[in-house]
């Protein structure tokens, strides 16, 4: 009985040594070069026993191999290939993953009306501010968005220091005539300027039914209102100030990049018929709100500064639907 004992411990005991004698499956798989500029060509290299690889690309798209490595291009900026090996019976997985380094745009300061010294605004005067790549040369400094790829502009705004509501600025109306969804580019001096825009400095316009801005005068895609104000702020003084040029660019990437330009702007002296800002009377909605309210109203502070609607007169706000306030009114 003893002997038996000890065959069987001894059986149970050779087979535990042969089960940890086996040698364990390492997998590995890497990108070589991990890191570069988009796009570029690499390698991804495989480190295992002899086998089949099938790799799947980030693309979708898959292919299978027995050579320890295979050449790829890596076109985005974070890149990974999910990579199987398996000897027939064995099976590993492993993620080989690279970086791009391509660096964000330089958003330098724009132009305006095209002139590379001018960087001052004037009130109400048509003026262009152009974010196109001017590089540096005898008539002027650098300026614009340096970039290697495609971009594009995703929004301006321009908000002057002593133009706010309720602790938010009130933006000045931006064209990009002629109009289309999406672009950034205007008609300035008979010629089509990209990556730019229009603004007459310190002028906020009503919102039209297209949801664009009126324009102060005839603009391509914009309605031009000869006959009703349509400027909220109309005869207001100003004394001198700096208002902030702010963009967003978007890169071929999908990244945005945002910069802000402090740009003084002259005064508008103030005359017999004019208000300051703080006392110019003006009415504020939403698109969702059925009610429109006095710019002192708390229920105007209320409203998300991006989602304001301004309205010069309380007529103009009756002639889109919108209803007086019965808590902000005096009777």
């Amino acid at each position: 009985m003893r002997i038996t004992i000890r065959l069987v411990l001894l059986v149970a005991l050779a087979s535990t040594l042969s089960g940890c004698s086996e040698p364990a499956i390492s997998f590995h798989a890497y990108v070589d070069p991990p890191t570069g500029h988009v796009p570029y060509t690499a390698r991804v290299v495989f480190s295992s026993p002899p086998g089949a690889y099938t790799v799947e690309l980030p693309d979708g798209t898959s292919l299978t191999t027995r050579e320890d490595e295979i050449e790829v291009t890596v076109d985005r900026l974070e890149w990974t290939a999910h990579v199987t090996w398996t000897d027939g019976s064995q099976v590993r997985t492993a993620d080989a993953t690279a970086l791009g380094t391509n660096a964000p745009p330089t958003i330098l300061a724009p132009r305006l009306n095209g002139d590379a010294y001018l960087w001052k605004l004037e009130p109400y005067v048509k003026t262009l501010i152009d974010f196109s790549h001017y590089a540096s040369s005898l008539s002027g400094p650098e300026s614009g968005v340096v970039y290697d790829g495609a971009w594009r502009i995703a929004s301006i705004r321009v908000e002057a220091e002593a133009k706010e509501l309720c602790g938010s600025p009130v933006p000045d109306s931006i064209y990009t005539p002629p109009w289309e969804d999406g672009a950034y580019h205007a008609i300035f001096r008979d010629l089509r300027v990209e990556n730019a825009c229009i603004v007459y400095p310190l002028l906020t316009m009503e919102t039209a039914p297209s949801g664009r801005p009126y324009a102060p005068e005839p603009l391509d895609g914009y309605v031009c209102d000869r006959v009703t104000n349509r400027d909220p702020l109309d005869a207001v003084a100003y004394p001198a100030q700096t208002a902030h040029i702010v963009v967003t660019i978007e890169d071929d990437w999908g990244r945005r990049t945002s910069a802000s330009f402090r740009v003084p702007v002259s005064p508008i002296a103030l005359q017999s018929f004019y208000d300051e800002f703080e006392d110019d009377v003006f009415f504020v909605s939403s698109q969702a709100d059925p009610y429109y309210y006095r710019r002192g109203c708390p229920e105007a502070c209320r409203i998300a500064a991006q989602d304001r609607l301004y309205f010069a007169s309380e007529e103009n706000a009756e002639a889109v639907g919108k209803h007086r306030s019965p808590s902000c009114f005096e009777d």
